[in-house]
This record gives C-alpha cells, sequence and structure tokens, in this order.
C-alpha cells in the first residue's frame, strides 16, 4: 500500500549557469534528492568540470546560458530552455544564480512546469549599494516573483529581506543555509600528517603560520586589501605564508585576476605567497592552515567558512550579509569591515601573536559548525521542503 505522505518520484531540473556552479552548490543536494527516489538532472553550460561531475554520479544536461545583459541572446537562452521543457516535462525546476534564474523562471512558467523553485544564493544587492542601485536590483527581483512558487534563501538576512520586499508570494519564502559534510570535514578523521603533506608539496615550512584565503580570483571577494594586509604585518613575522585557493570561472565578468597576482608579488612576501588553484582537497589545505581568511565585500552564505569552522579554524571575514551571520565576532574569531585592510591586518596579528586563545576560537568555531551548518540536516529540510511544496502542487 502506498504511504499517503510519500512524495512520488520526481522528475527535477536544477537549472544555472556554468558547471563551477553545479560543482559547488547543487551537486550534493541533487545526489541527496535521488536517494529518496527522484530523476534529478543538472543543466548549465557545459565548461571544465562537465566530466568531474559525471564521475561524482551527477547527471549532466548541456544547456547553454548566455551570461549577458543583452536581451536577445537572453530570450534565445529562455526558447532553448522552454523547448526541453516542453519536450521533457519535468515536475520541478530548480533554478539557481541570478541569469540563469530568470531565464529559467520565464521559461518554465511559459512551459507549464508543475513546480518552480528559485535559490538565491546571496542577492547581488547588498547594503552598501547606493539606493539608487538597490531600487534596480529589487525591482529586478520583484518582476520576476511571479514566475516562481517558491523562494529559498541561503541567508536569514536575505529571507527576511526578501519576504520584506514582496520577492515571493506570502509565505513562499524559506531560509535553508548552507552546510558542509562533518565527517568529510573532521580535523580527527584525516590521514595522519595531511597538512604536513600539502606543506611540503608548496614547500612550506613546518614551523610557519599559514593564512589561508579561499575564492574566485575576482575583485570583490578581497584579494587586493587581503595582499595589502598581509604586506604590512609580514616582516613583524617572517615566517608568515599564505595559501590561496582558487581560480577565476569561466565567463568571468572580473578580469582582477593578473592584478591579484601582482599584488601577491610585493618585496616583503616574496617567496612566502602559494598558489594552489581549484583543488578538491579542502579538508586537507585547511589542515595545512592556521588562520582562514574572507574579506568579501558581499556574499550569500560562504561555504569556504563553514568549511574552515568545521576543520577549526579561527576566521577573520568581513561584516558583511552571510559571513555575520557564520563567524561569532571575538568567539569564533573576528569581523572587520569590508575594504579596511589596516583592520584585516590587526585581526590576523592578533591571532597570531594569541596562539592559545586563536586555537579555542577555532574549537568555537568547529561547535558552531556542527550545531547550524551539518550538511545533512540542511539537505534533509530542503528535501522535506520538496514534499511540502509538491503536496500545495497537488492542491491547485
Amino acid at each position: 500500500m502506498t504511504n499517503p505522505d510519500q512524495t512520488p518520484s520526481l522528475r527535477i531540473l536544477q537549472l544555472c549557469a556554468v558547471d563551477f556552479t553545479v560543482r559547488q552548490f547543487i551537486a550534493p543536494l541533487a545526489l541527496e534528492l535521488e536517494k529518496d527516489g527522484h530523476l534529478v538532472q543538472c543543466a548549465c553550460t557545459p565548461g571544465p568540470h562537465w566530466e568531474e561531475l559525471a564521475d561524482m554520479g551527477v547527471s549532466m544536461v548541456p544547456m547553454p546560458i548566455a551570461r549577458s545583459a543583452n536581451p536577445v541572446r537572453a530570450l534565445g537562452s529562455v526558447l532553448r530552455l522552454y523547448k526541453w521543457l516542453r519536450r521533457e516535462k519535468p515536475d520541478v525546476l530548480h533554478v539557481h544564480t541570478p541569469v540563469a534564474s530568470m531565464v529559467g523562471r520565464l521559461a518554465g512558467w511559459l512551459a507549464g512546469v508543475p513546480l518552480i523553485i528559485y535559490t538565491a544564493h546571496g542577492f547581488y544587492f547588498h547594503d552598501r549599494m547606493t539606493s539608487s542601485q538597490r531600487r534596480k536590483h529589487v525591482m529586478m527581483e520583484r518582476c520576476f516573483a511571479p514566475f516562481h512558487d517558491a523562494l529559498f534563501c541561503v541567508s536569514r538576512e536575505d529571507a527576511r529581506n526578501a519576504a520584506k520586499l514582496r520577492m515571493a508570494r506570502h509565505g513562499r519564502v524559506f531560509f535553508v543555509s548552507n552546510g558542509v559534510y562533518e565527517d568529510q570535514f573532521n580535523p580527527d578523521s584525516l590521514p595522519q600528517g595531511a597538512g604536513d603533506d600539502i606543506r611540503a608539496q608548496f614547500s612550506i615550512p613546518s614551523e610557519a603560520k599559514v593564512v589561508m584565503i579561499m575564492g574566485r580570483m575576482v575583485r570583490e571577494k578581497g584579494y587586493l586589501e587581503f595582499f595589502e594586509a598581509m604586506a604590512s604585518i609580514a616582516s613583524r613575522y617572517p615566517h608568515l605564508h599564505v595559501l590561496v585557493v582558487g581560480d577565476t570561472v569561466v565567463s568571468e565578468h572580473d578580469a582582477a585576476k593578473e592584478e591579484i597576482q601582482e599584488a601577491a608579488t610585493h618585496p616583503d612576501l616574496a617567496g612566502r605567497v602559494h598558489f594552489a588553484g581549484l583543488r578538491r582537497d579542502i579538508p586537507e589545505l585547511l589542515a595545512a592552515s592556521d588562520i582562514f581568511c574572507l574579506p568579501s565585500w558581499r556574499e550569500g552564505m560562504p561555504v569556504s567558512i563553514i568549511e574552515a569552522m568545521m576543520m577549526g579554524l579561527p576566521v577573520v571575514a568581513t561584516r558583511i550579509r552571510g559571513s555575520r551571520e557564520e563567524v561569532i565576532d571575538g568567539e569564533t574569531g573576528f569581523l572587520v569591515e569590508p575594504r579596511d585592510p589596516k583592520a584585516m591586518a590587526g585581526a590576523i596579528a592578533w591571532l597570531l601573536d594569541n596562539g592559545e586563545v586563536a586555537r579555542e576560537m577555532g574549537k568555537s568555531g568547529r561547535r558552531r559548525a556542527l550545531r547550524y551548518f551539518n550538511a545533512r540536516r540542511i539537505y534533509d529540510r530542503q528535501r522535506r521542503l520538496y514534499r511540502h511544496l509538491w503536496k500545495r502542487v497537488g492542491k491547485r
């Protein structure tokens, strides 16, 4: 006998612009939903991570999405997706990232997809924008609000703003958070010497203090301020090294990579900055580090901070949406104002000078991450939301 509370097997399409987003954010959700018996596909523009995702067991659909404000190109993407949706008839369309979410919601609505979900991984507008810029981005979100059935927000702040600014129908905004798997990011479960192996790989001395920064190599991640901060304290800490994890993404609109690399060549940092590129061995890289820093100007709910907290590192981050929900200032690390290299340098130097307290902050961070950012609980919540929303669809 069928359980009336059980959700039937659904055909679900997860849509975003590039496969980097699938790799970083969507693949775990897709694989979790498949555990419930759903057929899940991920669609985006093919890129360098396509084969890696296939090896992970993610079913990928090539769906070029024009990352452009050109309406003709955008309409081409809408038409291409519309045809696919009409032919394949998925039950659920779940859209991610700004351009893909607009293309997807419009195409899904036109194609009559029964359930359309939009995850905002951090709205483009933020509290340091001019009022006119903020209004423009808010109005864009409101214009597309009629085309989705539910809005998932990864930060509580975004969820509150979305409800207040009417970016979804009443009662259709849900806070889902981001998270990581505690068994994957557990300093006690790594092979002995894993961090030492990483240090040896980059010729980092065993006695060095390592500050790690991780993220796309673009201006808004705060790399330029970070290297200014590091250069200002490098002469005081001759054993200080920097580990940079990340690179640019295909179709990136920010061409600051060369400028960032140039900033890392400051004479006081000579031989002490190590570029690791895009990596999958993030727990090991964090195990090789002493402090984690994310000086972004804008975020949603940064996974990198959660990963660092899970691995027991104290965190220096900027006081922005998402980061200020993760880091407790003075308890799990420090929050500084965006674009303030002097404050950033001061926070990092304090942690270097107070090693025992810094380690206790890292332990507090891990306890907080286990409590609030455990991926299994977060994905369980999203699976329950799918069931809840599908029942609503059946009652229309």
